[in-house]
Parts: structure tokens; sequence; C-alpha cells
């Protein structure tokens, strides 16, 4: 079976592209980023396309974090660029599996070439529910362009696969059988991510991600106003909310994962009270950190409960829901004082499952089944 992966600047495709090659499958992978990136990603080179050069300058500007507006629009015109990229230069198949927003003229050419099964990685909820979440109250709503594109992907798609029940429900609510999703849970890179000592003092909160209305740090911002005994740190960047000005609150900006690793450990909780995430792998990697970890339903913490044998240490929120979120903080630091001091959370088959190995295991089961 030859498989195809195409994606724009990786994401957890990449991931699956360097497990499914260590399991010896037949897999090309074809992605804008420059050559040292795919390497640094796993990847040998003898089985990926590079158009990082093919595509400049949106190539370039599409990584340029420091210029957010740039970067954004860079990002969507990639969407395009890449897909055409693709299609005129399709190595044969029998699966192409593609980045959703991405994948409309790359996959009509797999499957008119090759005959292919073409499978469709949306890391969301549908996007007309995603948009809707959004934009109906404080959030930036979605481009047409975007929402277009994903539209036109979902129909193009033999099958949909997506990381969590409720971005599977929102396919389901559209009309979409169950027989064209496939479900399939994040990894995370458990050598990066790993619990130390618990911290002296009192309980320390962390949220990790863009500070935006989707990811409910509006709610972050209210708790904190309400509760001046608690304290959040953040790490990632600004999206479309202004960052608080309160003493209880500081953001680090963006880290590396290694960088990220050192900050966890500071820290017992982590928060992601989403109006609507995908999943949220920092949810795993919080836990795998030693975190206790609270998440809203429309995130991946209600899957986790179903993979993980400790299930005290995941709590669920409704999504803006600012009491229950105090409640389930006061709840867990009071759970957390009565655990071990090496806030081991995960157990050793809680880390087999959770990998990005068990992930691609998943996959490689549901494409023998398919093909």
């Amino acid at each position: 079976m030859k498989i195809v992966i195409a994606t724009t600047s990786g994401f957890h495709l990449r991931h699956l592209a360097r497990e499914l090659i260590a399991l010896r499958r037949d897999v090309t992978y074809l992605t804008y980023l420059p050559k040292f990136r795919i390497i640094h990603d796993g990847i040998p080179l003898e089985r990926a396309r590079s158009y990082f050069w093919r595509l400049q300058p949106w190539s370039t500007a599409a990584l340029f974090r420091r210029l957010p507006g740039l970067q954004h629009q860079a990002v969507e015109r990639m969407f395009e660029l890449t897909d055409r990229a693709l299609a005129r230069d399709m190595p044969p198949c029998d699966v192409f599996i593609g980045l959703s927003a991405m994948t409309v003229e790359c996959a009509r050419a797999a499957r008119r070439k090759y005959g292919a099964k073409i499978v469709l990685e949306r890391g969301s909820r549908h996007v007309l529910s995603q948009n809707e979440l959004v934009s109906g109250g404080a959030g930036r709503p979605l481009s047409k362009t975007y929402v277009d594109r994903e539209l036109a992907g979902y129909e193009i798609a033999d099958y949909i696969a997506l990381p969590s029940e409720h971005a599977v429900e929102s396919f389901v609510e559209r009309g979409f059988d169950r027989s064209r999703l496939f479900k399939n849970a994040y990894g995370v890179d458990m050598g990066v991510f790993a619990p130390s000592p618990r911290p002296e003092g009192p309980t320390r909160l962390i949220y990790v991600g863009a500070w935006s209305f989707r990811k409910g740090c509006d709610v972050l911002e209210a708790m904190l106003a309400a509760c001046p005994d608690l304290t959040l740190t953040h790490v990632g960047g600004r999206d479309d909310l202004e960052f608080p000005t309160l003493a209880n609150f500081r953001s680090l900006g963006h880290r590396t994962h290694a960088e990220l690793r050192e900050v966890l450990g500071d820290h017992r909780i982590l928060l992601l009270p989403s109006r609507e995430d995908g999943f949220g792998m920092v949810l795993i990697e919080g836990l795998a950190s030693g975190l206790a970890v609270i998440g809203s339903t429309k995130t991946g913490a209600p899957d986790l409960l179903e993979l993980i044998q400790n299930k005290e240490a995941v709590r669920l929120v409704q999504p803006a829901d600012m009491e229950a979120l105090v409640g389930a903080i006061r709840n867990l630091s009071d759970w957390l004082r009565t655990q071990p001091l090496d806030r081991r959370i995960l157990s050793d088959a809680d880390k087999e499952n959770l990998s990005w190995t068990a992930y691609a295991r998943r996959y490689d089961d549901f494409l023998r089944a398919i093909v």
C-alpha cells in the first residue's frame, strides 16, 4: 500500500508520517516546510518532498510568527498554493491523507490519477460548527475562503479523520454517516515531557495556547479578577483578546517544548476552558509532566478519560462557565494535596496509549481496513 501524506507546516501529520515510516509503510510526505525542518521532524528526506523554494515568498511568510497578521494571510494563501502544487506533482498512491482546507485539487488528482482513497485530516469540529461557536461572541469569524475550502474538502473525502468525540458529533449533526468518520486521539512525545517533584507553595495554574476568545481566555480573565488568590501563567501568543492587566497574571510568550517542560514543572494545574478545541495536545503534555488538567467538554478532555487509568486527574467543565471552572480548581487543589510528591499521574500503559507510536498504529489498522 502506497501512502501519500500532504500537509502545510506539518501539524500532527509529521508525527503520523514519521511513525508510519517506522512501521515500514511506503509513505511519501509532502509539505511546504524547508528540508531542515523535515529532518528535524524525524522524516527521512528520501521519503519527503519540500515545496519551500517553489512557493516563495509565501512559504517564508507563513513561518514568520513575529508578524501574526502577515503570517495568518500567508498561511491561508499557502493552502491554495500548496494544493495546486501537489495536484500537479502527485506521486502514485493507494491512500491520500491530506490536511483539511488544503485538500481539494490535490485530492481530486490522487483519485483521478490513481484511484486513491481520500482521507481528510480535520483537527477541529465541522467548520460551520466551529465558526458558530467562535463568532457567536467576541471571537474572530473564520474567513469565507477558509470555510469554502473546508466544505469542498468534506465533499471530496471518502473518510474524515478527527481527534475527539465532540468533533465527530459535530459532523454527525450535519448529516455525515459515522462510517465516514475515523476518531483517533493525538499523542505526545513522552521523551520530552516527564513529571518533576511537586513544587512548593500555593497551587499555580497554567494555560498554554493562543490568548483568544475561542480558547475561553475571557473566562480566565474574569476568573482572575474574581479570585485574586489564584495565579495564572500563560505560554503562547496573543490572538483576538488583549492580555489582562492583573497582578495575578503573567504571559511568558512562546516557548520551545524543552522550555515548556521546565515551565510546566513549576505549576500544578493546566487549564483549557475552550469554547471549541479539536483536541488540545497540551492536555496530554500537562498530564505527562505531572499536572492535573481541567478541560472543557469541547476539547479532548472527555476522550482522555477513556484513555488513562487515573481519571481523578482530569476534570471536565462546560465551556465559558467561570463558576464551574473555579469550583473544579478548588476541588482539584484539595485532591492534589493527597497525591505523591513525585506527581506521577500516567502509568506506563497510559504513556504507551498516548504516544505517537500508538496513534500511528491505530491509523495503520484503519488504513488496512479501508484499502
